[in-house]
């Protein structure tokens, strides 16, 4: 099976939380099955969210704009006003957030920019979820375009709704009791078809395990990335929870590796970003590729790992321009970096196994 054409053409979106998302947690079980492994899902309640998509006029003219996941409803109209910015996720960009501001002075909205892409992507505010103010994404071009005192009407809708969900894991044949988890996201943005991100690393994750089936290795896709990263925060606190975190020597997680501007390695400590490089090296990565290096943390399923001081990398190829858009499509995958990207992850694996990196 190839998860890539399974999930994002055979599936489509998949939004955590919807039947789309379980029918992709079925697939990547299946494909586990067809390893000869024995999958098993972790379920868990979740407050998901069913976007609309947002409407935006400024100055009387229609501008595109992307949904902000768990965002409050509103219908509001006012003037721009620019509240801050922050650094980009990647590069040196700064973006920017935009009140919308009533005529009574109240702050009813928010605009902010998309962080990557050539979009208005859909994506989710630095807010805690239930407290996230009525809000959409404009791309970068426009966010530039708007100016403080600009006229502007929003219109921004979602229904909370109560949802079960599931993380899909499956160990290899090695029987030891320290294990090197190998992982990716299923689940894809509202209207996003999601091909690079991430049926690309699910895929990864999936061939990766072909090669490492009898090593002490555990195969896990995550759902609800895309959400505040849910489902491997709640992996990582069930473990902490039943002790079974001690046992966990390391993590190789997998985004978005088949599409994308520069090789992404991400890891936490030093040790194993140093490590990471070496494995780079070795594969020869560096003559085809520019290679950025940084931390496993921030809007990485890596992130609660590293949190609970675990070693742990991730792996991507990014930036790209179609990111979290309907047209991030299966045309685009590049079969070459997928298979320099697995061969990485699966070196990168075989030596967190030999030579576990100290917490």
């Amino acid at each position: 099976m190839n998860l890539v054409q399974a999930l994002s053409v055979d599936v489509g979106p998949r939004l955590a939380g919807s039947a789309a998302s379980g029918q992709a947690a079925d697939a990547v079980a299946d494909a586990f099955r067809e390893l000869g492994l024995e999958p098993r899902f972790q379920e868990f309640d979740l407050l998901a969210y069913e976007p609309e998509q947002p409407w935006l006029e400024v100055e009387g003219e229609e501008w595109p704009a992307g949904p902000c996941m768990y965002a409050h409803s509103a219908d509001v109209e006012g003037t721009v006003r620019r509240i801050g910015e922050g650094p980009a996720p990647v590069g040196d960009r700064r973006l920017a957030t935009f009140a919308i501001v009533a005529d009574d002075g109240r702050d009813v909205a928010r605009l902010m920019t998309s962080a990557f892409g050539r979009g208005a992507t859909p994506f989710a505010s630095i807010h805690y979820p239930v407290t996230t103010p009525p809000t959409a994404f404009v791309s970068s071009a426009d966010s530039d375009r708007l100016e403080d005192g600009m006229r502007v009407r929003l219109r921004v809708a979602g229904e909370f709704v109560r949802r079960r969900e599931r993380n899909v894991i499956a160990d290899a044949r090695g029987g030891g009791e320290q294990r090197v988890l190998v992982t990716a996201h299923f689940d894809s943005v509202f209207r996003g078809p999601g091909a690079i991100d991430n049926a690309t690393g699910v895929e990864g994750v999936r061939r990766a395990g072909e090669r490492l089936l009898e090593r002490d290795v555990t195969l896990i896709a995550f759902t609800a990335e895309e959400i505040k990263l849910l489902g491997s925060r709640y992996y990582v606190d069930e473990a902490k929870l039943r002790g079974e975190l001690a046992h966990v020597a390391g993590v190789v997680n997998l985004d978005c590796i088949g599409h994308g501007d520069k090789m992404m390695v991400l890891a936490s400590p030093d040790e194993l970003r140093g490590r990471a490089l070496e494995a780079t090296r070795a594969l020869g990565l560096h003559e085809r590729y520019e290679i950025e290096t940084g931390p496993a943390t921030g809007g990485l399923d890596s992130h609660w790992f590293v949190d609970a001081k675990v070693p742990a990398a991730t792996i991507c190829h990014f930036p790209y321009d179609e990111y979290h858009l309907q047209d991030d499509t299966y045309e685009l995958v590049d079969e070459q970096l997928m298979v320099d990207a697995v061969d990485f992850g699966v070196a990168l694996a075989e030596s967190q196994l030999e030579r576990p990196v100290a917490r």
